[in-house]
Order: C-alpha cells, then structure tokens, then sequence
C-alpha cells in the first residue's frame, strides 16, 4: 500500500505532537507538586473519574510519544520523515540540521518511552511490574516536557520547510483543567462534601 503523501504525513506529525504535549499538560496539573495539593480535594469528590483521567491522560503521553519517536518505516515518526526528507531533498540543509539537532538532543530518553511503552501500555510485561518498569526506564516528568518540546522543534522543521504553518502547543490546556479543578474545589466546600476515598498518583515521582 503506498504511502500518504508527505505533507500529509508532516501535518499529522505536528498534530500529534502538539497531541502529546495536551496529554503532558493535563496529567501534569493533576501529579505536579505545585498543583496536586491545591487540588486534591476536588478530585477526591469524583475519585473514580479523576483516578481514570489522570491516567489515561499519562497512558496517552507515553504511547503518543513513543510512536514519534520510534524508528519504522511504516509509521509516521520524526525519524522516517527526516530521513525521506532529507533523501529525497524535500527541505533545505538547514531545515533537516534543524531537526536532526532536536531529535539528537533527547536520543537517550528514545529508550526510556519504549521501555514503559513495551512493559506496560502497548503490550504488559509478564515478568516486569509497574513498579520495576518505572524504575527501569527511569524517566522524569521534566524529561517528558523535554521530549515533547525536541518534537514540536521538529516538526516546525519539516512543516515551514515545506511552506505549511508553523504550530504552537495549546497554553490554555493547563490553565482551563486547573480553573475546572478549583472550582470544583470552592463548590465542594460551599456544599461541605466529605470525601471517603482518594485519587492515587500516576506516573512516575
């Protein structure tokens, strides 16, 4: 089956990076030492929501970022496309430094994500648990934030070295989470709810 055309392929590339940086920013407003106990008490008044949420929302992280940064040529990642770029002379020289630059600089957290992606998500690991997958691959929060940070430099290579726009993350993504979360958290406290379980962390410390 042939493949889609470049462009397409470039455009849904960017999408999903700036995909990947929402998941980041949501999960990161429930786990974030500055946020979580500002918030905690308005995600305990719907813990099986919240439990799920801010999971799925860091399941979503690393298979996102995990499928970018792989190496296939049968997948739409930051890699192939950079290659076929670069072989078929599709941006200029500077444009393919650009990304080769970015995609090097975060070449050793590539491992971390199919780690975590591999044992725990995309397939489960019959002699790893959560735990030790997590201490396997050893991956920070800050370390994510980078990692989605080294895709949108790519992308925005290949997009404006093919004449497409440039794209930008979403920055009301965290904003408008936190502001729901506190406001459940002043209606929760008008109406004097009691909380009998709690929301456990997610991800890793």
């Amino acid at each position: 089956m042939p493949s889609l055309p470049f462009d397409t392929r470039v455009d849904r590339l960017g999408h999903l990076t700036v995909l990947a940086r929402r998941f980041y920013d949501v999960w990161w407003v429930y786990v974030g030492a500055d946020t979580r106990p500002n918030i905690i008490d308005a995600m305990n008044r719907f813990p099986e929501f919240f439990r799920f949420d801010e999971h799925a929302n860091f399941v979503s992280l690393v298979t996102h970022l995990a499928s970018l940064f792989e190496n296939r040529n049968d997948t739409i990642n930051f890699e192939s496309l950079i290659a076929e770029a670069e072989k078929d002379g599709l941006i200029s020289d500077d444009r393919i430094a650009d990304a080769k630059s970015a995609l090097s600089s975060v070449s050793h957290l590539r491992p971390k994500l199919a780690i975590l992606r591999s044992n725990l998500f995309s397939h489960r690991s019959k002699s790893l648990s959560y735990e030790a997958a997590f201490d396997k691959a050893a991956i920070t929060p800050n370390q994510f934030r980078d990692l989605t940070s080294a895709g949108l430099t790519i992308a925005n290579a290949l997009l404006v070295g093919r004449g497409q726009r440039e794209i930008f993350f979403t920055k009301t993504t965290a904003s408008q989470t936190l502001k729901m979360l506190q406001t459940l958290k002043e209606r929760s406290r008008l109406h004097g709810d009691v909380y009998h379980s709690a929301v456990p962390r997610s991800g890793p410390a």
